[in-house]
């Protein structure tokens, strides 16, 4: 399957132009000054060979919330699925992006690419959460590349490959990118499995491995508070 799902938010919380196609669908939930959406799948997937993509464009001035309605799950073998996500952000809009947990499957392999544009002055907060496996399940492969710019310079370019034996039994992986001109991040470290590395003087890239999903959420939210203060 090939789907592509896109949408403009304007200022004021408007979402303009939306074209969605499954299992990628956005709804809006609230209307505020801030456009907050919902990720919801409308039908399975990634499945084996399927090449979806979300691409969210806000407009300068304009913030949005981005959450997922529940888990996306890589079910089966046979074939690689990629997932990739695009998000552009004019001067001085703001983003805060929870797309949700993927589960790869035994036998399941996910590509997942961010990418993030970033104009003059504006903030974005995005999380990933990885899962390599169902709960006494083998584990499934995914990876992960992070792609960001502002002004178009470089920002942060990183490639993770996740194996069910790279990280000795981590099989989760949570992380999180934070990039805001208007603060000041730090490198943060509570493990060797548990880092915040600042990039930049704003932008700092959260990384925790873990065993258990819910357990790397809540260190990922220590190790984010850490940093920015």
């Amino acid at each position: 399957m090939i789907a592509r799902t896109t949408a403009v938010v304007e200022p004021g919380g408007v979402l303009g132009a939306v074209r969605c196609a499954p299992p990628l669908t956005l709804r809006q939930v609230r209307g505020t000054d801030r456009c907050e959406l919902r990720l919801v799948g409308t039908a399975a997937g990634p499945l084996a060979d399927d090449d979806l993509a979300l691409s969210l464009e806000l407009l300068p001035g304009a913030r949005a919330t981005l959450r997922a309605a529940g888990a996306s799950v890589a079910q089966g073998g046979g074939g690689e699925r990629t997932l990739a996500i695009r998000a552009e952000l004019g001067e001085g809009a703001d983003l805060v992006a929870e797309p949700g947990a993927l589960i790869a499957c035994a036998g399941s392999r996910v590509e997942v690419r961010v990418e993030v544009i970033l104009g003059a002055g504006a903030a974005v907060d995005w999380r990933e959460l990885i899962v390599l496996g169902r709960t006494g399940e083998p584990a499934g492969q995914a990876t992960l590349r992070w792609d960001v710019t502002r002004c178009g310079e470089p920002v942060l370019r990183q490639f993770a490959d996740l194996g069910p034996a790279l990280y000795r039994g981590k099989r989760v992986l949570a992380c999180a990118l934070i990039s805001n001109p208007a603060a000041s991040v730090r490198t943060a470290v509570e493990s060797a499995a548990a880092v915040a590395q600042r990039v930049n003087g704003h932008t700092v890239l959260v990384s925790v491995l873990e065993d258990d999903a819910a357990r790397a959420v809540r260190r990922l939210g220590v190790l984010c508070a850490q940093a920015r203060s």
